[in-house]
């Protein structure tokens, strides 16, 4: 018996097929949702250390292209030597990021360690301070001293508990240390694999368009090429332009905190810088555990604390942040709001650094579509014009009415002689200078 092959149906059972393949993925994912979750947790945390390597080439390439760039117009003017160039440029940007990377934690570790013992060692004093500092502040309105001071030693007394109970566990912290040398492998296989991507990022993309050439149309490719290019204009502006903004924050905080006499001064302006990466959120983030600190360790720098950061959270809202940034995500405010909530409760810190510009993508992606639309259909693309009842923008104009025969007759229209005797005026100008 001989099989013949038709097209149409063969297009018909391939589509049959994939419908079925969906839903079949679809119902496993519904009923099988934490398994699956735990299997993409499982490949994540293998991948870990290429997603690092990823993350930091992204972020130094920029420098490294810039270092490059300098190189090949000062030390290699004469002679272009594009591939030794490409390998300084790199080492150096590692090892400027390897030597930032130590700096901070040389700054942050030690500091960090030193407050926290100082803390559970003097809780009882810390807690006196407070109350002392609550008397002087509400000398003159006893109810609210003593409604305070009540806290305090409410407080006190169960801060005291918890330190004699936190005790015995201090000696199950290395199984926490294995979670944290696990993060430090990954992050210094990361650093290994970033060289990698830095040195070969020109190949690398030359296979991803040979690849896509090959499978796709030559439109889907160019819509392919004209997301990626929104992608990396969007992630490169932000993410740059973020850790550049709190770079200069937290080199601002540091000799001012210090001006201020604040404690750990320099640990709270890299913990101010770091945690101003996140919008919106950041600066609260920072700020917040920063000054509980202070306030047990010197309540009388605490209102000071609190009006320098307000400060400055103001000149890098209103001044640094715009100069630097500009309208480089174009989301608004309440969709980078969206956006943090969403991204932070489903993937915590990075979830909240990366949320704005993944959100203002897709927004722009979306307002590129409707505005298309739009067009095809003939009608504004202007929010404004939709703030009102749109049915306006269906009406036809009714005001126009037929001529009346006497507004026929009162009509100058010219005779066919005349007409074609103007054509040919303007189709031939040199015979009005003949004439």
């Amino acid at each position: 018996m001989k099989l013949y092959s038709n097209k149409k149906y063969n297009t018909i059972a391939a589509y049959v097929l994939i419908v079925l393949a969906i839903g079949f993925v679809m119902i496993v994912a519904v009923f099988k949702f934490s398994t699956i979750l735990k299997i993409l947790g499982t490949i994540a945390d293998i991948l870990m250390p290429v997603i690092w390597g990823f993350a930091i080439a992204y972020i130094l390439n920029p420098i490294s292209m810039g270092i490059n760039n300098l190189l090949n117009k000062r030390l290699f003017k004469k002679r272009q030597m594009p591939k030794l160039s490409a390998a300084i440029s790199v080492t150096i940007v590692e090892l400027l990021f390897i030597a930032f990377i130590l700096g901070v934690m040389s700054i942050i570790i030690p500091a960090l360690l030193n407050s926290v013992s100082e803390i559970f060692s003097n809780i009882t004093l810390l807690f006196s301070k407070l109350q002392e500092y609550a008397k002087s502040l509400f000398s003159d309105h006893p109810k609210i001293y003593s409604f305070i001071s009540d806290k305090i030693s409410e407080y006190s007394t169960n801060a005291e508990d918890l330190v004699d109970r936190a005790e015995p566990m201090l000696n199950n912290l290395v199984s926490g240390a294995w979670g944290f040398l696990g993060f430090l492998r990954d992050f210094v296989l990361g650093v290994i694999v970033s060289v990698y991507f830095l040195c070969s990022k020109d190949n690398l993309l030359a296979q991803i368009k040979k690849i896509l050439l090959a499978n796709l149309s030559r439109r889907k490719c160019e819509k392919v090429f004209e997301v990626s290019k929104k992608c990396h204009n969007v992630f490169g502006g932000f993410i740059t332009g973020k850790v550049l903004d709190s770079l200069i924050i937290g080199l601002i905080a540091a000799p001012f905190l210090l001006i201020l006499k604040i404690p750990y001064a320099v640990m709270i302006a890299v913990i101010i810088g770091i945690t101003n990466v996140i919008p919106f959120f950041g600066p609260f983030i920072g700020a917040i555990p920063t000054g509980l600190l202070v306030l047990l360790v010197d309540p009388g720098k605490f209102i000071p604390f609190v009006i320098f950061v307000i400060l400055l959270q103001q000149f890098d809202g209103n001044f640094l942040g715009p100069r630097i940034l500009g309208d480089s995500t174009g989301l608004p405010a309440i969709w980078v709001l969206i956006s943090l909530l969403v991204g932070g409760g489903l993937f915590g810190f990075v979830g909240m650094l990366l949320s704005v510009p993944t959100f203002a993508v897709i927004y722009s992606l979306s307002r590129d579509s409707i505005e298309k639309k739009l067009k095809r259909k003939k009608l504004p693309v202007s929010t404004n014009y939709y703030k009102n009842d749109v049915e306006h923008l269906y009406k036809t104009n009714k005001s126009k009415k037929p001529l009346t025969i006497d507004e026929l007759y009162a009509l100058d229209i010219p005779s066919t002689d005349e007409a074609n005797e103007v054509g040919d005026a303007a189709s031939n100008p040199t015979l009005e200078k003949i004439d």
